[in-house]
């Protein structure tokens, strides 16, 4: 389930006078590559029903500090139907641009996120309807979604798409004024079993915003002056996407991923990842992984602004900037159950280093704990 993205959340902490790369992008590289994976791997084999306890802990060069407790939730009330919920909290440190203004010692933030969708299996096909709501200080989203999928060629073919609509809330904080904005998102892919260990996937994915889409936590220089920024308040997203996963021989695996962004607010970005993962035992599972992003500016951009210009901004996401991100990973599923849980219980640790070239670094670390439910707990 995708979430909504929240301009306040990014830009929680900005400094004045701080040059920072956009964490928007990390964020949206990691889930990227999150839903490719449960795409490639949807329909290779049913998920059983379980529960999941995830923590992220989020620090970056800036000082900011994120803690994202969440726990989701799936339950297959039929072998057709099965129930998919989630709960998230995030709690970020410091204070936006706007906050330092009216609060001299910084304002924390917190948000919280309640999705939820409910998954339809038929005989060679899989449909999903859900929402997701999300509440933090001064920003509102609340998203609607469906997707569907058909296996095709004795479920070596898979077609896949899907669409969303967002409706987001921020508020002019100091003042308690609102604006309105709306995203609607459409997705279709094709995975396609090329041999019996490898696995490819071609996508597309349309965007467009349309409403109020100003950061109202960051000023721009106009002139000398601190000015709230002005964007354009129409906004066309495209973006293209091809993977692939190998299985190599002793239980060692490769993923690929490109991903292509473009939009006609003159932004291009090129996205290249790969993975590799082995399974040392039946119980362990170690991944290492590397990113590299690029992107060029918007075509409004500018350090500074002189004259009337129509359109100005200092949001760090508009930015050229050029990314990297280290991905190292661990799996832990032993075969007679984790401490006091039963079998199929398993934890995860991942730790991520990002950095870019605008000399921002920040680190995440992700614990989950994967608890089975009912009579399938013992499902691989």
């Amino acid at each position: 389930m995708a979430s909504a993205s929240s301009p306040a959340a990014v830009a929680a902490s900005r400094r004045p006078g701080t040059r920072l790369a956009p964490p928007l992008a990390l964020v949206a590289g990691l889930t990227v590559v999150a839903i490719g994976e449960a795409v490639l791997l949807d329909g290779a084999e049913d998920q059983p029903s379980e529960i999941g306890i995830e923590f992220h802990t989020f620090q970056d060069s800036r000082g900011v500090t994120v803690q994202s407790p969440a726990v989701d939730l799936t339950r297959d009330f039929t072998d057709r139907t099965a129930l998919r919920a989630k709960f998230g909290v995030d709690a970020i440190s410091a204070a936006s641009d706007s906050c330092v203004r009216c609060h001299s010692q910084g304002v924390s933030n917190r948000r919280v996120t309640l999705g939820a969708s409910l998954v339809r299996k038929l005989t060679d096909a899989k449909l999903s309807l859900g929402a997701e709501f999300s509440q933090e200080n001064f920003y509102r989203a609340t998203t609607i979604l469906t997707s569907g999928s058909r296996n095709f060629n004795k479920a070596n073919t898979t077609v896949a798409g899907g669409f969303s609509v967002s409706r987001n809330q921020p508020t002019l904080h100091p003042r308690r004024v609102s604006r309105s904005q709306t995203t609607e998102n459409a997705f279709v892919s094709l995975t396609q079993t090329l041999t019996r260990s490898t696995v490819a996937q071609v996508g597309y994915e349309f965007g467009h915003i349309g409403g109020y889409q100003n950061d109202p936590f960051l000023r721009a220089f106009v002139n000398g002056e601190l000015l709230l920024g002005n964007n354009p308040d129409r906004r066309t997203r495209h973006t293209f996407t091809l993977r692939l996963r190998q299985a190599l021989p002793a239980q060692t695996y490769l993923e690929a991923d490109y991903r292509h962004y473009f939009d006609d607010w003159s932004i291009h970005s090129n996205s290249v990842s790969v993975g590799l993962s082995h399974q040392f035992t039946p119980e362990f599972l170690l991944h290492f992984g590397y990113r590299r992003y690029d992107q060029t500016g918007a075509f409004f951009y500018a350090p500074e602004y002189f004259g009337f210009p129509e359109f100005f901004t200092s949001d760090f996401r508009l930015e050229p900037f050029t990314s990297n991100l280290y991905t190292g990973r661990g799996v832990f599923t032993p075969r007679h159950g984790l401490w006091f849980l039963p079998p199929g219980a398993g934890i995860t640790a991942q730790y991520d280093r990002y950095s870019s070239d605008t000399d921002f670094l920040a680190g995440i670390f992700t614990v989950r704990l994967k608890i089975p439910l009912g009579n399938r707990a013992g499902s691989p």
